[in-house]
C-alpha cells in the first residue's frame, strides 16, 4: 500500500488524491512542529520519498503495519490540531481574498488608465 492509500480510504479520482495529498502537506507544513521527530521521520519517509509502507519500513526499520500506524496517527493528529486551530483553512480563504483582491485592483488601475487616456484625447 502507499501513503495515498492511507490518505483516502476509498480513492474517487486522481484529482480526489492530488486534493487529499495536497491538504496534508499544508497541514504538515503548518503543524509539523507540534509533531514529534519520529511522527514527522514517518511523514516525510512517506510523502517527500514517496515510497510504499514497506519500502518505509525497511527505511525505518519497523514493520510495515508500524508503518502505517503511525501514519494514520500523523494525519489524524494534522487533522485534529486544524480543527481546533483553523490556520490552514483561514490561510486558504486570506489567500482566496487576496487574490480577488488584487484582481479588482488591477482592474481599478484599467479603469483609471483609460479614463485618463479619454480625457487626454479630449485636451488636445
Amino acid at each position: 500500500m502507499h501513503i495515498i492509500g492511507i490518505m483516502i480510504d476509498s480513492a474517487n479520482d486522481d484529482n480526489d488524491i492530488l486534493k487529499r495529498r495536497v491538504h496534508f502537506n499544508l497541514l504538515y507544513d503548518f503543524y509539523s512542529p507540534l509533531l514529534t521527530a519520529r511522527q514527522r521521520k514517518v511523514y516525510e519517509t512517506l510523502c517527500f520519498s514517496d515510497l510504499t509502507l514497506s519500502e518505509a519500513a525497511h527505511v525505518l526499520g519497523v514493520s510495515r503495519q508500524a508503518v502505517y500506524i503511525l501514519a494514520r496517527h500523523v494525519m489524524e493528529k494534522l487533522e485534529g490540531i486544524e480543527r481546533e486551530l483553523c490556520f490552514a483553512v483561514n490561510t486558504r480563504h486570506l489567500e482566496e481574498r487576496i487574490r480577488e483582491l488584487e484582481s479588482e485592483n488591477e482592474s481599478l488601475r484599467e479603469k483609471l488608465r483609460e479614463k485618463e487616456e479619454d480625457e487626454g484625447c479630449l485636451t488636445r
